[in-house]
C-alpha cells in the first residue's frame, strides 16, 4: 500500500558496547523476553505537579493489555507518551527492543504505534474512505497525482472496503458514505479499521467503548479482538471493568503516576484490581495466580 512519507521515529543513542536485544528467547509463559513495546522509568512533569513518576509498561506480541487506574493515575499522560503526543522528561521508550524518540505523533505512527482517541479524529464532513486514508492520502498514478496532485479515491475506497472487510466490520456497506451519517459504533469501527490498517506494531484505544451503548460496546470489543487476531497487540485504556476483564490478557494497574502491579484476569476478580487500583490492597497481599508477568510484589 502506498503511503506519504512521515517523519521517521528517531533512534536513541545506542547503549555502550551496543549489544543487539535477543528478541527470541523465551520467556514467561514461554512468550519472547523483548516486548514489542516497553517504557521504562517514564517521569513527566507540568510545574508542580507529577503526572508520571517513573512509569512502567510492556505490551507483548499477540496480546491485549488493559490499562486501568483511578482518575490522575497518570493513565493519559502515559498513553500520550507512547503516542508521541508529549515527551517525557526522563525515561526510555522501546520498540521491538530498540530505543526510540516519540517526539510527535507523526513519529510514533512511523515506528508501527497507531492510536485511537477517545475523540476518534475523525471528520464527521468527509466520506470513510477520506477519513481512513487522512493525512495518508493515496494520489492518482503518473503525471496526474505527481504534479498535479490529484487524488486516486477510486482505489481509496477499494482500499477502505478491503480494510472494513478484513476486519469483519460488515454494517457499513458504502466507504464513499458521510461519517456524519453513522452512529457512535460505526464512527469507532471507521477509527478503528485506520489505526488497524496503517499501524504495522501496536494499536492503543482509548476508551472505545465510553460513549457507547451495550450493542454498539459489544461490536467494538469484537472489534478489538479480531485486532488481536490480525496480528497486532492491542493497548486498551478502559474504566470497565468487565469488559477489560472479557477481553484482556493482561491488566495494567496504574496508580499516583507509575505501574504498581500487573494483574491476571483470570486469577484474580475485578474487586481485587478495583481494589489494588485505589490503594485499598496492597499487590504483595494478593495470591500468586492473581498476578501476571511483570507484576509486583
Amino acid at each position: 500500500m502506498n503511503r506519504m512519507t512521515e517523519e521517521p521515529a528517531v533512534p536513541a543513542s545506542a547503549p555502550s558496547g551496543n549489544t543487539a536485544p535477543d528478541t527470541t528467547a523465551p520467556g514467561p509463559a514461554g512468550r519472547p523476553d523483548t516486548p514489542i513495546l516497553q517504557a521504562r522509568g517514564l517521569v513527566k512533569r507540568y510545574g508542580r505537579v507529577t503526572a508520571l513518576a517513573g512509569a512502567d509498561l510492556e505490551l507483548y506480541p499477540g496480546e491485549i493489555l488493559a490499562v486501568i487506574g483511578d482518575n490522575g493515575a497518570g493513565k493519559s499522560s502515559l498513553i500520550k507518551a507512547l503516542a508521541g503526543a508529549v515527551v517525557p522528561d526522563e525515561g526510555e521508550i522501546l520498540v521491538e527492543g530498540r530505543p526510540v524518540r516519540l517526539h510527535s505523533p507523526i513519529a510514533a505512527r512511523a515506528a508501527g504505534i497507531e492510536t485511537v482517541h477517545q475523540s476518534l479524529a475523525v471528520s464527521p464532513s468527509l466520506d470513510i474512505a477520506t477519513n481512513l486514508f487522512l493525512g495518508r492520502e493515496l494520489r492518482r498514478p503518473g503525471i496526474l497525482g505527481s504534479v498535479f496532485r490529484m487524488l486516486d479515491h477510486r482505489r481509496m475506497r477499494d482500499e477502505a472496503r478491503r480494510h472494513l472487510d478484513d476486519l469483519g466490520i460488515m454494517t457499513i456497506q458504502n466507504p464513499g458514505q458521510a461519517v456524519e451519517t453513522l452512529s457512535g459504533g460505526q464512527r469507532q469501527a471507521v477509527a478503528v479499521a485506520r489505526a488497524a490498517a496503517f499501524g504495522n506494531k501496536v494499536v492503543i484505544m482509548d476508551e472505545p467503548t465510553a460513549a457507547l451503548g451495550v450493542r454498539e460496546s459489544r461490536a467494538v470489543l469484537d472489534l478489538i479482538l479480531r485486532v488481536r487476531e490480525s496480528g497486532l497487540p492491542v493497548i486498551l485504556i478502559s474504566h470497565n471493568m468487565p469488559h477489560v476483564f472479557e477481553i484482556a490478557d493482561r491488566v495494567h494497574v496504574q496508580r499516583l503516576g507509575r505501574r504498581v502491579a500487573v494483574l491476571d484476569p483470570a486469577g484474580c476478580s475485578m474487586a481485587d484490581a478495583v481494589a489494588v487500583m485505589t490503594g485499598a490492597v496492597d499487590p504483595a497481599d494478593l495470591p500468586e495466580e492473581a498476578l501476571a508477568p511483570g507484576g509486583a510484589r
